[in-house]
């Protein structure tokens, strides 16, 4: 809230004569509160309406007098006449400073409760607001902790590689609608070597310029390689060390991608993993 918008809305004055909605009200109030300039015409307004005041109270006071005690004293001596109307002129005198007095300590004091609950309310917001934002580091620091434990390469057999490789188990997997599905595959770990791979028939499909494979696990993404490419045989076919797998069910899904990046689902390839030995 600037000085330029209090100016031209009359913020000031209108808050003066509880004209504002209380949401505009609470800003302008948060604003003053830091604001010795806003402070200060506010000061201004209530001085000159409580000058407007007394002499209100000063014109009634005189009124009366006129009307009744004047009218009264005619009826008196001359004497009786003066002592009355001096005392009545020093009552018309102190009546108004009283009533100022009374007026500026309750709006004194009516200021201090306002401020009090600004105070109280902004200190709360904060106490929020630290504990938000510590809730969403934590959060932060726990999606970074997975996702680097998702990157982390799998371990893998060594020396496997270090000698020819023979009857390795390759599992072929089959394709199925939507995301459920009975698996048409399953992986014995108790009866495969140290290395086991999953292939599917990937197809000619001249619209894509290579393969994205997903693995996942109840929801949760266990594996996922681009830039695939299908044999000779139009099969594509990821080879991975037994150790990789945990017994349960698993899903693994067939992407193409086309040359702009894009992406088209082929198929979903349920298969489970068990360990009978």
């Amino acid at each position: 809230m600037d000085h330029t918008y209090i100016e031209e809305s009359g913020l000031v004055e209108r808050y003066h004569q509880g004209l504002l909605p209380p949401e505009e009200e609470a800003r302008f109030e948060a604003h003053f509160v830091t604001c010795s300039d806003c402070m200060e015409q506010l000061e201004l307004a209530r001085g000159f309406q409580r000058g407007l005041k007394a002499a209100a109270a000063e014109d009634a006071v005189r009124a009366v007098v006129r009307a009744g005690l004047f009218a009264w004293l005619a009826r008196r001596g001359r004497l009786a006449q003066w002592g009355l109307a001096l005392a009545v002129l020093l009552l018309a005198a102190g009546v108004p400073s009283l009533w100022l007095l009374g007026q500026g300590r309750n709006e004194r004091q009516t200021a201090q409760g306002r401020i009090e609950a600004e105070r109280r309310t902004a200190t709360d917001l904060e106490r929020r607001l630290a504990g938000s934002e510590q809730r969403r580091i934590e959060e932060r620091r726990d999606l970074e902790r997975q996702l680097a434990e998702a990157r982390q390469p799998s371990p893998s057999p060594v020396g496997i590689l270090e000698r020819p490789l023979a009857n390795m188990p390759i599992v072929l997997l089959t394709a199925v609608r939507g995301e459920a599905g009975e698996p048409a595959a399953t992986v014995d770990l108790s009866s495969t070597g140290d290395l086991l791979a999953l292939a599917v028939d990937a197809g000619a499909d001249p619209r894509f310029a290579s393969y994205r494979v997903t693995i996942t696990k109840a929801g949760a993404t266990v594996f996922r390689q681009a830039g695939l490419k299908p044999n000779a045989l139009e099969t594509l076919m990821v080879t991975f060390p037994k150790t990789f797998f945990k017994p349960g069910e698993y899903r693994l899904l067939l992407e193409g991608v086309r040359a702009d990046g894009g992406t088209a689902e082929i198929g979903g390839y349920p298969f489970r993993v068990v360990r009978k030995g």
